[in-house]
């Protein structure tokens, strides 16, 4: 199914948005786009005749926007990539908390808020991928390793303007303080063979021409480029497995505080961490299940079994701006 854009996903969801929502319906802020949503919310409204509706724009502005529309918001649910962002709208008090024995027993206690107001259902390992052409498993160790000057002119990163290498650096000063962080960044900026790329495909293909022998991306995107380039020899390894384990991000979900349907959007919510959802889900994203009963994709799974990191997802928020500013400082751009 080809992926629309952010431009014009949200474009035809305002179009929709724009009626006035009819009580019977639900609408959710999403920042995933149509061609990971929509047949989700499809199967949804087919079992329980509930229209769902959508806008799609990234989650900072989604953010921005429920801010800004206070209790007259028609959202009911927001839908966002990164637990940071979750985090970010949750200080803003944009959502709200639920009680759901359903969601307890799906979603374990590291993928959620504190607060109970927004819970992962997918999981996305970010770890390293490797040319073994070029380097052998045994010199691999984690994310800090690749800051070693072994590593000098082989590794490729992706640029500071997305929130998957601020998640990382967020998770990097929980765990080590800041002092060390700022040394592994300067590591990694030292290592660098080419500038920063904007795109976790576009450093697999760099690996894979030979322009650098490492680097650091979301697994998903490693499915995604094997569909490509099914002949490559590039390799994954899961980094940190001797220490606290992969680092891992979410997709997640919140009931939004102006919504005047909790109840109905409550149900979406636990909906979407029920087992037949996971699958679909999981398939269309290659992302892992947010709930542990469910396998991923088989070719996910056939990856292996790796220790993540089970640290609270919390965390990345209240460490982003901390991350924000030692990246900067440090010219990771």
């Amino acid at each position: 199914m080809k992926i629309l854009s952010y431009v014009s996903c949200a474009a035809m969801a305002l179009l929709g948005l724009s009626e006035v929502v009819s009580a019977s319906e639900l609408v959710v802020y999403s920042s995933r786009n149509a061609s990971y949503i929509k047949p989700l919310f499809d199967d949804y409204s087919r079992e329980t005749g509930v229209p769902v509706r959508y806008l799609v724009a990234p989650g900072p502005t989604l953010i921005s926007r429920l801010s800004v529309e206070g209790e007259a918001s028609p959202a009911d649910l927001f839908l966002t990539t990164g637990a940071a962002n979750l985090w970010s709208a949750s200080q803003k008090g944009l959502l709200s908390p639920v009680q759901s024995r359903t969601l307890d027993k799906n979603i374990p206690d590291y993928l959620k808020s504190s607060k109970n107001d927004w819970f992962a259902f997918s999981k996305r390992a970010r770890t390293i991928l490797y040319n073994p052409d070029k380097v052998s498993a045994g010199d691999l160790q984690g994310y800090a390793d690749l800051a070693q000057s072994k590593w000098q002119g082989k590794l490729c990163l992706r640029s500071l303007n997305d929130e998957y290498s601020q998640s990382l650096v967020a998770m990097l000063i929980q765990k080590e303080g800041a002092e060390k962080t700022e040394q592994i960044l300067n590591g990694w900026v030292n290592n660098l063979a080419l500038a920063p790329l904007d795109d976790d495909m576009k450093i697999a293909a760099a690996i894979n021409q030979g322009l650098c022998d490492v680097g650091i991306i979301n697994s998903y995107y490693f499915a995604r480029f094997k569909r490509e380039q099914p002949n490559s020899k590039l390799k994954l390894f899961w980094a940190d497995q001797d220490a606290d384990g992969v680092h891992i991000d979410i997709t997640g979900v919140a009931v939004t505080a102006s919504s005047d349907n909790k109840t109905a959007a409550l149900d979406l919510l636990e909906w979407l961490t029920i087992k037949q959802t996971q699958v679909l889900f999981a398939k269309l994203s290659m992302e892992y299940p947010a709930n542990e009963k469910v396998y991923p994709a088989r070719e996910v799974a056939k990856w292996g079994k790796f220790k993540e990191d089970s640290t609270a997802l919390e965390n990345l928020g209240v460490f982003h701006q901390d991350a924000l500013a030692l990246i900067k400082k440090n010219q990771y751009k």
